[in-house]
């Protein structure tokens, strides 16, 4: 059922090519090498493993660099979180699992209960000693390690599809450069990191057709760095969403999903009242609890909603209902996660906070349904370059009115990448 159309995805990567060529392309302006990277490989086929590795490497590299710039401000999460970066040689590894906000401690020194989402203290507590106490260099390798993750989820997608080439590197410059996805990787950061996890799992779910060992044990870390992250293991544990799916079946798994967001945070708190949960669950099943009405003054954005939600929704109701004789079991697999994604996203509209949080993780799932835009080759291809120059053009255009604080651009199109982390830097 999973058997590849085409696929290199064996092949031994080369990564002391990668080192070399991804170290000259941090040496040169962006207006050079990423005009040339992305111009090679947009007509540039039949690459092999480690090309589309270095693709991928360079392009987190320069996102890294960018983001190891943003301020953290004096308020909001970022901030928070910055904190509780600078704060580990002070709290040491254990509280550093306690305080995932460094403002937490200031305000009650004296918690002894580990945080629901402790792993982000870990890669706080790991990143801190690694990055010698230097938050911009912290900044750069999350985003990369953020990116990479992404990247290569959809790398293994793509390989089912035919000609995956353009959906692969098309995929990856639609994502990179979407400002949105972009401006939120360090303010909510736990969130993203999070998702760029499961996104991974998804993309190699979809690749080798099962869950294993490894991947379990990178969706525990993805729900306790984000308890959000919790929506999507039974996605990955049902085998009846790997596969197209009837009209039948699939109505009946939609009204009875809705149903169970709806009751959601009622059976939530019923189970959190009654002392049943502990740990990482128990604060799992009080965010969700804590849910219905929960409101922090923002909202479900209907303009991303016209522009991003609804277009993706009708290539989800095209494929999985009137072509799904014609999707494969891993291009099924995905796109049964991403529709009931959406029926979440409906379901919460008690939960606003909830509402917008899910919504928001649709953006990672953009490259991995529009390649369903169209079936003709051709016709897909076109549209992904031409979406790709569109969100790239964007990127720059909406660059400096991003409400967060960036070096200027003129340094992003014209300082090289490595005069970009180390000269414009973030750094307390």
């Amino acid at each position: 059922m999973y058997k590849l159309l085409t696929s290199n995805i064996n092949q031994k990567i080369k990564w002391e090519e990668i080192i070399i060529l991804s170290f000259l392309f941090m040496c040169n302006p962006p207006i050079v090498g990423l005009s040339g990277l992305i111009f090679y490989y947009m007509f540039k086929k039949n690459q092999s493993k480690s090309n589309y590795y270095l693709f991928f490497v360079c392009i987190a590299l320069y996102l890294g660099a960018i983001n190891a710039t943003k301020e953290p401000g004096t308020g909001g999460d970022q901030f928070r979180y910055c904190l509780a970066y600078l704060n580990v040689p002070k709290l040491g590894f254990w509280k550093s699992l306690i305080y995932i906000y460094g403002n937490e401690y200031d305000m009650n020194p004296y918690k002894t209960n580990i945080s629901g989402e402790f792993m982000n203290g870990v890669f706080n507590y790991v990143g801190y000693y690694i990055t010698f106490g230097k938050y911009c260099l912290f900044a750069f390798l999350y985003t990369f390690i953020e990116y990479m993750l992404i990247f290569t989820g959809l790398y293994k997608f793509c390989q089912s599809l035919k000609q995956p080439h353009i959906p692969i590197v098309c995929g990856v410059l639609i994502i990179s450069f979407f400002y949105l996805f972009f401006q939120y990787t360090l303010h909510i950061q736990k969130q993203f990191f999070a998702q760029a996890i499961i996104m991974y799992v998804i993309g190699s779910v979809s690749y080798k057709g099962k869950m294993n060992k490894k991947l379990w044990l990178l969706t525990a870390v993805a729900v306790f760095t984000h308890a959000s992250m919790i929506l999507f293991v039974p996605f990955l544990y049902l085998d009846v969403l790997k596969r197209a799916l009837n009209k039948q079946s699939l109505v009946l798994i939609a009204l009875f999903f809705v149903c169970l967001i709806i009751l959601g945070p009622a059976m939530a708190g019923s189970i959190v009242s009654g002392d049943s949960a502990s740990g990482g669950l128990s604060y799992g099943l009080n965010r969700i609890a804590s849910s219905q009405g929960h409101d922090d003054g923002f909202g479900l954005n209907m303009q991303q909603v016209v522009v991003i939600g609804i277009p993706m929704a009708l290539i989800l109701i095209k494929k999985l209902w009137f072509y799904r004789k014609s999707l494969t079991s891993n291009e099924a697999f995905v796109l049964n996660i991403v529709f009931l994604l959406f029926l979440a996203v409906a379901a919460m509209f008690n939960q606003p906070l909830a509402q917008y949080r899910y919504f928001m993780m649709a953006f990672a799932f953009m490259p991995f349904v529009y390649p369903f835009a169209f079936d003709n080759i051709g016709m897909r291809n076109t549209f992904l370059r031409a979406l790709s120059f569109v969100m790239i053009v964007w990127f720059y255009y909406q660059f400096e009115l991003i409400i967060y604080n960036y070096c200027p651009i003129w340094n992003i199109v014209f300082t090289p990448p490595l005069g970009i982390l180390f000269g414009y830097g973030w750094d307390f």
